[in-house]
């Protein structure tokens, strides 16, 4: 698939850096719509621009705006420090239409060249920012370094996904691409590129934790430094028989800089992946330690979520055990709580308020799970799910990823249910109990989706359904 390059429509902003150097320097910062050439003029067209740079320790924040094609000019700004730059575009009526927002901490002294790209899309709708991977990969796992990079790694080549061996960047077919390798994409210079490395174990789960990131597979787990190439196996911790009870499980992050790959979530039979049910989660400790938690139940294709004052919550994935079950701050065993089974799999869950969830999404019965509230901390007679009439996506969609957005709505990722369903996104409004597809801009499947360190949602990787690789990444900026 072919994708003219960009074009900028947005006015050049001065930046006069003030520092060390015996003379001021000029910075352009150049606001650009990615690949969607024509963001800024749909209806309702852009009016106004306006962008904002805050230093990473909020004491200096310069902003300037005009219309487009008018000239802006910050003034002088101190060039020895790191600055998190916002762009916002408004309509004639002054509404919002149009966010972006960079990596944080821009070092402008660093600068290499005289002009600083920030991407900027339009709000409700998935954009490509510039650029693309190296190589694509389907069904891997991905994350974030450095509070600037994407990533992903594992998974399957996009040549061996679509049955074809479309070339990647550098001219080798998809299919030979090293599952161990590293692909990412850079949120400040907005593009991508390849490892020079490859990791220790081709990764079926991640954890990441600073520069280092903890690879698993069913063989065992390594921690891998990227910036300085350092390895070290991890020690099975007691209370685990060996990695493969957790390998392909969903990494969930806690408040307190805790990680626990949940085993639990990977697919199960009725959403077309058959897994063997697994009660193991592996906690990940921010100090690295690792110890292991088990379910009271065996589940397969359950959702997770880190839920603030109660703890780890997993529910679903069993015909048998209790609906919920919950893994207290400081707990080394769940504790089930008093919900009715629940044989869904492939749900998301994201929390809707304090002490709240929802399931979103999965498969019950061969048909299209409903949306259903919870409360896991529950007094036990008023333990229940709340059907959400109205609130159910229209199909069977599996392996959910369920992101919070402001205002009690829930963005829902994940993939049509069997081998090679498309990797479709709703919008789902539980107060208002609506459900709104948000069409991607390059129909793909296998795509990971992953929370991207600027404050967007980020889909990376995936095969076009005519097996080419999917190379652009697409954000959504929560609203």
């Amino acid at each position: 698939m072919k994708i003219d390059p960009p074009r900028r429509v947005l006015p050049a902003l001065a930046l006069l850096l003030v520092g060390c150097a015996s003379e001021p320097r000029t910075v352009t910062v150049e606001v650009v719509p990615g690949h969607e050439a024509t963001a800024f003029q749909e209806d309702p067209p852009v009016a106004r621009i306006e962008v904002t740079a805050t230093a990473i320790e909020g004491d200096v924040a310069v902003s300037a705006s005009a219309a487009p094609g008018g000239a802006l000019d910050f003034g002088e700004v101190p060039a020895e420090r790191a600055y998190t730059f916002e762009v916002r575009g408004a309509d004639a009526s002054g509404a919002t239409v149009v966010r972006g927002r960079s990596a944080s901490g821009i070092y402008l002294a660093a600068l290499t060249g005289d002009a600083l790209p920030l991407f900027a899309q339009r709000l409700g709708r998935w954009a490509r920012p510039p650029g693309e991977l190296a190589a694509s990969r389907a069904g891997a796992p991905g994350g974030t370094l450095a509070e600037r990079y994407l990533f992903l790694t594992g998974g399957a080549a996009a040549g061996d996904a679509g049955g074809a061996a479309a070339g990647d960047a550098g001219g080798a077919a998809a299919g030979e691409v090293d599952p161990a390798r590293l692909d990412a994409y850079d949120l400040a210079a907005w593009g991508g590129s390849a490892s020079g490395r490859a990791l220790p174990r081709a990764a079926r789960s991640l954890v990441v934790r600073g520069n280092a990131v903890l690879v698993l597979d069913d063989e065992g787990a390594t921690w891998a430094d990227v910036a300085n190439g350092q390895t070290a196996d991890a020690t099975l911790p007691a209370g685990l028989r060996s990695f493969a009870e957790v390998a392909g499980g969903r990494t969930i992050e806690a408040a307190d800089g805790r990680s626990f790959v949940v085993g639990a979530t990977r697919p199960g039979e009725a959403t077309g992946a058959p897994g063997a049910p697994t009660d193991a989660v592996l906690v990940v400790a921010p100090d690295r330690t690792l110890s292991a938690a088990r379910l009271r139940d065996a589940r397969a294709g359950a959702a997770a979520v880190w839920v603030e004052g109660l703890g780890l919550v997993v529910a679903g994935g069993s015909a048998t055990g209790a609906g919920l079950e919950v893994l207290g701050d400081g707990a080394t065993a769940f504790l089930p709580r008093p919900f009715p089974p629940d044989a869904s799999e492939g749900a998301g869950a994201a929390v809707t308020g304090p002490g709240e969830i929802a399931l979103v999404g999965g498969a019950l019965d061969g048909a299209a799970a409903p949306t259903r509230r919870l409360a896991p901390g529950c007094a036990e007679q008023r333990c229940a799910a709340v059907e959400i009439e109205g609130a159910a996506l229209p199909a069977a969609i599996a392996g959910v990823a369920a992101f919070a957005l402001p205002g009690g709505r829930i963005l829902a990722v994940g993939s049509e249910a069997g081998a090679d369903g498309l990797t479709r996104s709703f919008l789902v409004d539980v107060a208002a109990a609506q459900v709104e597809e948000l069409p991607l801009r390059e129909p793909r499947r296998g795509a990971t989706a992953v929370p991207a360190p600027n404050g967007t949602l980020a889909l990376l990787g995936g095969v076009h359904p005519d097996g080419t690789p999917a190379l652009t990444i697409e954000t959504f900026f929560p609203e």
